[in-house]
């Protein structure tokens, strides 16, 4: 009971971060001049999403665990994207995010189901 609720505090507390950071201004951060790291962090954010509702569901013993955690991940991330089109003025959509996003869920989702320890 308390391995379940701990992981599903960490879920909705990195999605809730997740949600902060994507629709916040990034104005005053300091710009790295390395060329494509924001797909980079998309990449790494969205496979720890993946890894963490993976967890999160499994903790709830539910059947085709490895598949909800893809399927949330990815309409978590289409809708993030649609949120900064539409409730911001300093964001915008980019179907590229959403590649780089979804690239990471898969790249995470296999790393997952190769693990044999891991019932998927």
């Amino acid at each position: 009971m308390v391995k379940k609720l701990t992981l599903t505090a960490v879920g909705v507390c990195y999605m809730t971060l997740l949600t902060i950071g994507s629709l916040s201004t990034l104005r005053g951060v300091p710009k790295l001049n390395t060329e494509h790291l924001d797909k980079i962090i998309h990449l790494t954010a969205y496979s720890l999403l993946q890894f963490v509702l993976f967890f999160m569901f499994k903790s709830y013993k539910l059947k085709n665990t490895l598949k909800y955690s893809i399927l949330v991940s990815i309409v978590f991330g289409i809708v993030i994207e649609f949120l900064q089109a539409n409730l911001t003025s300093y964001r915008e959509f980019e179907i590229f995010d959403i590649m780089a996003n979804v690239t990471g869920i898969l790249i995470m989702a296999k790393l997952i189901a190769l693990n044999k320890n891991v019932h998927c």
